[in-house]
């Protein structure tokens, strides 16, 4: 990304950005793994390859291909209107502003409303129309770890649907498409149940949360009512390190959860450990599930020395004494 920056270092003053490191900071969002500095590569590779455009429409696609996902969020719908309001407030009025405006635009649909925005678009698209079924398969975990915050039953019922219709509108590479369709009809992902009160999301949290993410496809954040914890505030968690998360309420039996979510996924329950009182009652927990459901799968995983000590009761009893001072054990 970098290296791409200094290279077209001129090109960005021309537009008016003396300093692109608010570009190389966006493509790298931790909520990212398709819309990446790697697609961003690929891209300008394939523009710098182009032999049959001029060096002015050259230079509108470069610019176009920094700004087309400088806002990615999965959880929006307006991604490329508003990576256009970012294109616009940090360049000055250029001669080609209105073109790169419509580049960018035109990802939304890939349907082209310019000659060089039906090149940015056949580029963009690559990875659909070209890729080989291991490429596409690749793609897909990505894409799938993009939209983790979706439930996986929904996710799967719309990506085949969106995959058909790529098939049916990209026949030259409708083979492999139809094989992505066909594992994703089979295929369980492997999904953690990460239960608690949360009351609140502490920093020891999220830390099992991270650790069990690098063993598991994805984790869901799911909100018990636990009677033995009164006051326990089952809205919804308004915290930006659980924005690109699954997070559920779930009321009852958790084993009854368990069932709902096993349908499409091999799921496992996460329980987190601080220590061996923590083991104890979590222990004395599993059996009573065990006998409601015989095939339960349970792991525990210990949260890092650093965080041992935290608790969302001693946060809660720290508020009551001054509001704010437990801020440094709560995630952003």
């Amino acid at each position: 990304m970098g290296n791409n920056i200094e290279k077209y270092s001129q090109l960005l003053a021309d537009f008016g950005i003396d300093d692109a490191t608010f570009i190389a900071e966006a493509w790298q969002e931790k909520h990212r793994f398709y819309h990446t500095t790697e697609h961003l590569q690929t891209l300008i590779d394939d523009i710098e390859k182009l032999t049959d455009i001029d060096e002015q429409e050259r230079n509108a696609l470069i610019i176009a291909a920094f700004f087309h996902d400088i806002v990615y969020d999965p959880t929006k719908q307006d991604n490329e209107l508003q990576s256009v309001r970012v294109f616009k407030m940090c360049t000055r009025p250029h001669a080609q502003t209105d073109l790169i405006t419509q580049i960018i635009l035109d990802t939304q649909t890939h349907q082209a409303n310019s000659p060089i925005s039906k090149i940015f678009s056949t580029l963009d698209m690559k990875i659909i129309t070209d890729s080989d079924f291991i490429t596409l398969l690749t793609y897909e975990k990505q894409i799938f770890k993009e939209y983790q915050h979706i439930d996986y039953a929904f996710y799967r019922t719309v990506r085949i649907s969106i995959l058909e219709k790529f098939a049916q509108q990209y026949p030259q590479n409708q083979n492999n498409l139809m094989l992505l369709v066909q594992y994703l009809q089979n295929f369980k992902p492997s999904i953690a149940i990460y239960p608690g009160s949360f009351n609140p999301f502490h920093n020891g949290h999220l830390n099992i949360v991270q650790k069990a993410e690098k063993i598991f496809d994805k984790v869901i954040i799911a909100r018990g009512v636990n009677p033995d914890k009164v006051n326990v505030n089952t809205d919804k968690i308004d915290l930006l390190a659980l924005k690109h998360r699954q997070v559920e309420n779930f009321t009852g039996f958790l084993t009854e959860f368990v069932k709902i979510k096993e349908e499409v996924s091999e799921i496992t329950i996460l329980k987190g450990l601080r220590n061996g009182d923590d083991l104890d009652y979590e222990v004395n927990q599993l059996r009573f599930m065990e006998e409601m459901k015989t095939n339960l799968k349970l792991v525990f995983m210990a949260c890092d020395k650093k965080f041992e000590h935290i608790s969302s009761t001693a946060i809660r009893n720290m508020e009551r004494i001054e509001s704010g001072f437990a801020k440094k054990y709560m995630p952003e």
